[in-house]
């Protein structure tokens, strides 16, 4: 103990030294394991891109191909994957048709008559005036093919208005199949009459050719020599694949297959599209020289950032370009960092983006940085290292000295408590120890004692030495006597052996306490008037309870013979049992020596005996009451105890009722 002392003491001493180390310290460690944890993500991340573009690799050439191809999985972090081999775009390979994204309207207008029926479309008054009046231009040959167009279309509405299906399919077959009336449409028109194609082709339930029509669009789109409209193109094949995939008669293989070539062909058109919109940093990324000798080169123009891997990365001329998905990217990245700070929160320090906004810890007001160090990613993040207050400093030195102190405090007392209760226990083993001296002892005098005169009376009989009739009986009352004295002495060492066995070995069953009772009374009734004492006693009947009999009967014997040993003559002892609302009370109330209040505590504890004078001319074992106690509390019921010296004792156990 004293060593402790010396070794804490002088530990509190240097305490603002080894907290000033010990942060330094824990600051290298943070930032060699902020370091590990950002690249050892960041290479997860890499590996996960390699896996993702050599399945890209192994995909179909053909769009029309894609219903065979598996489920792409997506990087988290990455939204975009691009695949070149000796500088050619391999994948997406529709991007070979990309055009700079135009809004190309026909540059005619309606004419004042198309545009009058097209007003008069949206009185329903006046339907068929207007199917009049189109039918009548379609038939005029001095109709220019864009006045042609916009008169189909308008009879395409009114079909379609008046569910005449059909015709609406017919009419739009023509739009579709005659390139000169195409030449008014422009891209996002056509799409619209696909869709409107295809969804007459649903309304009208005929799933097979609606399925089939999608494909030809498909096909049709795939053989144009560009894109103009990658926004309606997407719309149109989303809209079409989602409305098939709905289809209850689709069968698996077919569902499975337009699955597939849904999300394969939308991943086409949107890396496309991201591709349409940084043609110029696409260029840049994959002609520029890598200086790393991973194969890994990052680069940004503000607002996209792209990560570029080839060799040793990747084999041969192969070259991936990935577009990083800003939030999700960061995210992951900050996520992996922030299980790292958590384990150094006494480290002040930041990580700052590009735009210096704080990722992850915080920036000190008053505190000096330290040092500053560039992460590698694509996003260009800086760790600054933060000097310690000094004011945080002499407070951590104050806590771990008050923590020291309280620690030494809490030893020293926990030393001086546990002597204390080893002193204690030790002198309680003591007094138990005595104890079962004490009752061995007196089990034995006990036995002894019954058993000399039983063994006495019986030798002077069985030697012809009583030859009076009159002294025979008395000789073997005498040892009837003594032997239900030793009868009694090893029922109650046998009551308690069985009590230190617990609950199991008792035998349950419902009774009625009044009879138990009764017959405990009157086993002992003439022990107690031989005594010249009076009885007083109210048994009620039906007082049930839920119980070992043998164990209960042990409990009342007990209780009534201690009163019967303990009340001198002329004295008057009370027995009663009664219900009281949910409970079933057995009292027994003497008028006997009575027992001090400091000994109240005690009686009820194996082997004990009052000691005062009281006892020295009285026998027993110091079981009885030990043996109340135990069956007490095995059946759930409650002792109480009112004694005074001199003026006697009530003892009151109430137990559970049962009906």
């Amino acid at each position: 103990m004293a060593i402790l002392s010396y070794l804490s003491f002088r530990n509190i001493q240097n305490e603002n030294y080894l907290i000033q180390k010990n942060f330094d310290e824990n600051r290298v460690s943070l930032q060699k394991e902020l370091e590990d944890a950002l690249e050892k993500e960041q290479s997860k991340i890499f590996q996960e891109t390699k896996t993702a573009s050599l399945f890209l690799y192994e995909l179909p050439k053909s769009l029309l191909e894609y219903g065979n191809a598996a489920s792409f999985k997506d990087v988290n972090g990455i939204e975009a994957i691009f695949l070149y081999n000796n500088g050619t775009l391999v994948y997406p390979d529709i991007s070979s048709k990309l055009l700079a994204h135009t809004d190309q309207f026909s540059n005619s207008k309606p004419s004042p008559a198309e545009s009058a029926l097209y007003l008069a479309e949206q009185d329903d008054s006046h339907t068929q005036e207007v199917l009049f009046s189109r039918e009548m231009l379609a038939r005029n040959p001095l109709l220019s093919p864009n006045e042609q167009a916009q008169n189909i279309l308008g009879l395409v509405r009114l079909a379609y208005r008046n569910k005449d299906y059909s015709e609406a399919l017919r009419l739009l077959r023509i739009l579709e199949t005659r390139p000169k009336l195409q030449g008014y449409l422009h891209s996002d028109l056509t799409r619209s009459i696909n869709l409107l194609h295809f969804d007459i082709l649903v309304k009208m339930k005929k799933h097979q050719e609606a399925e089939d029509y999608c494909l030809s669009v498909l096909n049709q789109f795939l053989q144009e020599k560009t894109i103009e409209d990658i926004p309606s193109t997407r719309f149109f094949f989303e809209t079409a694949f989602t409305q098939i995939l709905s289809f209850e008669n689709l069968k698996q293989e077919k569902r499975e297959a337009f699955w597939n070539l849904r999300g394969n062909f939308n991943r086409q058109l949107s890396y496309t599209e991201i591709l349409m919109h940084n043609q110029e940093l696409f260029q840049n990324t994959l002609h520029s020289e890598s200086s790393t000798k991973t194969g890994i080169l990052f680069k940004s123009d503000g607002n996209v950032d792209l990560i570029r891997m080839s060799y040793p990365m990747l084999s041969g001329n192969q070259v991936v370009i990935a577009k990083i998905d800003g939030a999700a990217y960061r995210n992951r990245l900050v996520d992996k960092l922030k299980d790292v700070a958590q384990r150094w929160k006494n480290v002040p320090f930041s990580i700052t983006d590009a735009n210096d906004s704080v990722l992850l810890g915080s920036i000190p007001d008053s505190a000096s940085i330290i040092s500053q160090t560039t992460f590698s990613t694509a996003q260009s993040w800086q760790l600054s290292l933060y000097e310690k207050d000094v004011g945080e400093i002499r407070k951590e030195s104050r806590h771990r000295m008050f923590l020291m102190y309280g620690l030494l405090f809490f030893s020293l007392i926990t030393v001086i408590f546990g002597s204390f209760f080893m002193l204690r226990f030790f002198i309680q083993e003591h007094k138990l120890l005595a104890m079962k001296a004490n009752f061995l002892s007196s089990v034995s005098h006990e036995l002894k004692t019954p058993l000399t005169s039983i063994k006495m009376f019986a030798e002077m009989m069985a030697r012809g030495r009583v030859m009076k009739v009159e002294k025979v009986q008395e000789y073997s009352g005498l040892i009837n006597k003594e032997a239900s004295r030793l009868e009694n002495l090893i029922g109650a060492i046998l009551n308690y052996t069985r009590m230190e066995h617990g609950t199991g070995a008792f035998k349950w069953e419902k009774l009625d306490f009044s009879v138990c009772a009764k017959k405990v009374f009157e086993a002992v009734e003439d022990i107690g008037v031989e005594k010249g004492l009076a009885f007083k006693t109210h048994f009620e009947p039906n007082v049930y309870v839920m119980g070992d009999y043998t164990a209960l009967y042990s409990l009342a014997q007990n209780l009534i013979e201690n009163a019967i040993k303990y009340t001198n003559a002329p004295g008057d002892i009370e027995i009663k049992v009664y219900n009281e609302d949910d409970r079933a009370v057995f009292s027994v109330i003497d008028t006997g020596v009575g027992i001090p209040s400091s000994e109240q505590k005690n009686i009820f504890n194996d082997f004990y005996r009052v000691g005062d004078e009281m006892t020295r001319s009285t026998k027993g074992s110091g079981l009885g009451l030990a043996i109340v106690k135990r069956v007490a509390e095995t059946h759930k019921a409650t002792i109480s105890l009112v004694s005074k010296p001199g003026k006697g004792s009530n003892f009151t156990v109430r137990f559970r009722k049962v009906d």
